[in-house]
């Protein structure tokens, strides 16, 4: 093996212990666009949400993003808000991300809401968590309604929503809609982080990068003989 496919195959090695492995979810991708679920928004069914659990070796949420569509009635724009929090069996339990206010367009087209958290959220193998769009920490707001896209079924979750108007607090004191009309999941991605290097695996990746230091110097040295 000579020093270039030494090196290349040093930084390879480096580069797969200090990257974290990524492990997403992504229902959008199932090769089925079933409908629209309608209707979200103001006045009354101000939350929708979907039910799911980190895939395995996950500890942390980066991001996820859930989706609108197709104007169900009322007219103009409508505010929301991107939320996630941990689910109890029944209803969500404690608060873990809010978003800033986000704004649906007036025409109803096709449209993703991104929720990038400034941390990165700790999450846990087997403990289920609600990702949820809602007006209802708003205020009033004119009537204007939208669809949320579904496909089949295809992670270990469901869709849930709350006819919550204004009331913020009830999402947290009354059990959720499950299983509504047979609805499966949402349109809903999520990006997480898996586990960072143990102490021993910071130690390998110290010394890969010794060893790609010390390849690098033997080449420029090869070169110059």
């Amino acid at each position: 093996m000579n020093f270039k496919t030494l090196t290349t195959a040093a930084v390879f090695a480096v580069l797969a212990v200090a990257t974290p492995a990524m492990a997403d979810i992504d229902t959008t991708g199932t090769g089925e666009d079933t409908d629209n679920i309608t209707e979200f928004g103001s006045v009354n069914t101000a939350t929708y949400g979907q039910l799911f659990t980190p895939t395995a070796g996950s500890t942390g949420l980066a991001s996820f993003s859930m989706f609108l569509r197709g104007r169900a009635g009322g007219e103009g724009t409508l505010d929301l808000r991107g939320y996630l929090a941990t689910w109890d069996g029944l209803k969500a339990g404690t608060l873990l991300y809010s978003s800033d206010t986000r704004t649906m367009n007036a025409a109803g087209d096709l449209q993703q809401f991104v929720f990038t958290p400034a941390d990165l959220i700790s999450v846990s193998d087997g403990q289920q968590y609600v990702a949820f769009l809602s007006v209802s920490d708003l205020g009033v707001q004119p009537q204007s309604t939208f669809g949320m896209p579904f496909g089949p079924d295809s992670i270990p979750g469901a869709f849930v929503f709350r006819n919550n108007g204004t009331d913020f607090g009830d999402l947290f004191a009354n059990a959720w809609q499950q299983g509504f009309a047979d609805f499966d999941d949402v349109h809903f991605t999520a990006d997480f982080i898996g586990a960072v290097p143990e102490p021993a695996s910071w130690a390998l990746m110290i010394g890969g990068f010794g060893l790609v230091g010390a390849a690098m110097r033997r080449q420029r040295v090869a070169a110059t003989a």
